[in-house]
């Protein structure tokens, strides 16, 4: 299958990349480089350009008439986003609409799109499944309801099978430590922020939030492995010919781990001490969010195999390594 991968250089997107590699999948990557690396798809043919670039998008759509696509291409800071709402709707919105259109065009076929948990802002009930109502906190969590509702309109109208893949926390690396997460300037993610910090690296970590309802005091969520991540990304895609998958799936593990947990795991792995300063609440953070991820077991025959101690170690592998330094 031909496949066009936006964001295909950045952290999710390469592993997807390397899975469709192993299963013989002939790939383009769409990559602004904004934060993906072009190493990290090596052997893969690589546009760099923006999703906001119309005519970009509709030239390398047309030039590769991909079978199908697979959109990760976005900012994803909730935090951020509540600063900077109109860049947000620039690039996950306006891009999203480029690539359909584009899609729509050229005769694509198939269509995943990269969505996120952030759609439920604060569960009323958790685990969450698909039914629950979205009611995203953040200017991020709306522009991946306006993108999901998007695609349901426009694939719907060509009679292109698409799916949304609400994934939840998102962490690890590869098992070898061959590839993983970069660390970069504003990087929000949890276990490479703390990472940093037991490396004695990047600015200052400090808990986001200590007086939560919870049991400890720090948020709740749900972590999964990112490749388990892309193994399921690269299964929605494969069985995407099927009408009965159209539609969203939750992904994630199905159990709640907390920040500190989270810290403590860091620290035993790496065997580091870590100081655990509480911060303030990030804007736009529930408090608590897992998954109800059995609709992905029973459609796409999907389960996670990899636990916390699977990400943290991979990603501690990765981040000593000299792979995970900047090019």
């Amino acid at each position: 299958m031909r496949v066009l991968i936006t964001g295909g250089a950045g952290y999710i997107g390469s592993f997807v990349v390397r899975e469709l590699k192993q299963r013989d999948h002939e790939i383009l990557v769409f990559d602004n480089l904004s934060t993906g690396r072009g190493q990290a798809v090596p052997d893969v043919p690589l546009v760099v350009a923006d999703i906001r670039d119309r005519a970009e998008v509709d030239r390398a759509v047309g030039r590769f008439r991909p079978d199908a696509v697979m959109h990760f291409a976005a900012l994803k800071s909730p935090a951020e986003s509540m600063r900077e709402p109109g860049l947000y709707y620039d690039v996950n919105v306006v891009g999203t609409a480029n690539l359909l259109s584009a899609a729509t065009a050229h005769g694509v076929r198939r269509f995943v799109f990269s969505s996120s948990c952030a759609v439920y802002g604060t569960p009323q009930v958790c685990p969450v499944d698909e039914r629950a109502p979205l009611r995203p906190e953040s200017p991020y969590g709306e522009t991946k309801v306006a993108c999901e509702r998007m695609l349901g309109w426009i694939a719907g109208s060509h009679g292109m099978a698409h799916a949304s893949l609400r994934y939840f926390n998102v962490a690890g690396a590869a098992e070898d430590g061959s590839l993983g997460e970069h660390l970069h300037e504003g990087t929000s993610q949890l276990v490479p922020r703390v990472v940093m910090s037991a490396l004695g690296i990047g600015p200052e970590f400090a808990i986001a939030g200590g007086d939560y309802p919870t049991p400890d005091g720090t948020a709740l969520r749900d972590y999964i492995h990112v490749e388990d991540l892309a193994e399921a990304h690269v299964r929605t895609l494969e069985m995407l010919g099927s009408t009965r998958l159209n539609g969203v799936y939750n992904l994630g593990r199905g159990s709640a781990v907390s920040v500190l947990e989270v810290v403590n795991e860091v620290e035993r792995v790496s065997g580091k001490p870590l100081a655990k300063p509480i911060g303030t609440r990030r804007p736009g953070d529930p408090a608590v969010s897992w998954a109800d991820a059995a609709l992905a077991g029973r459609v796409l025959g999907w389960t996670p195999k990899r636990d916390l101690t699977d990400m943290v170690r991979s990603a501690w592998l990765w981040h000593t390594s000299d792979a995970s330094a900047p090019a």
